[in-house]
């Protein structure tokens, strides 16, 4: 008989890559407990060769979640110079990936990569990082923990599900703060 104490739990058994094998899970372990209920991956939709769209992979382990989402942005007002405007408001944190810009805020981070999708048209990749189970990411450490994890689906979903022109510019190195 094998008995259980509280302070004893299951560690969290994360695979390699998750989200349709798009994303390696070094981050996604930095942001899950070690410890917890079980890991799942659910509401996978990253579907590669997909010009258009939206997608989404949903994590979760040892009392938190990960929401991770990606969409292609067709409006033309929406640009790199809005993107810096949100990242100057009150409450969020500068975030750049080589020619990728986001910001941190709230309870995850975002960046955005240009994705030109038919001649003349200057679409944005939206990708985004969303942790629940926590409170409002204001420490660094959480800040750098969240922001590589969004670049490393940003280089995943711009380089082998959508394919964006600008996926060879995103650096593999970790994405900078402030």
């Amino acid at each position: 008989m094998a008995v259980f104490l509280p302070d004893e739990e299951p560690a969290l058994s994360i695979p390699a890559r998750v989200c349709g094998e798009a994303v390696p899970t070094a981050h996604v372990k930095s942001l899950l407990p070690e410890r917890g209920e079980a890991f799942e991956e659910g509401s996978v939709f990253f579907t590669a060769g997909t010009a258009g769209g939206t997608g989404k992979c949903e994590l979760s382990g040892g009392g938190r979640s990960l929401a991770i989402k990606y969409s292609r942005i067709q409006d033309p007002a929406y640009d790199q110079e809005r993107v810096r405007s949100e990242a100057a408001k009150p409450g969020n944190t500068r975030l750049s990936l080589g020619p990728a810009e986001g910001y941190i805020g709230g309870y995850g981070a975002s960046l955005f990569v240009g994705c030109p999708y038919a001649e003349g048209r200057k679409d944005l990749l939206a990708v985004s990082v969303a942790v629940g189970g926590i409170s409002k990411i204001t420490d660094s450490t959480m800040q750098v923990r969240v922001s590589a994890l969004t670049a490393d689906v940003a280089r995943g979903v711009a380089r082998d599900v959508v394919g964006c022109e600008g996926a060879a510019d995103l650096p593999d190195s970790a994405p900078e703060i402030g």
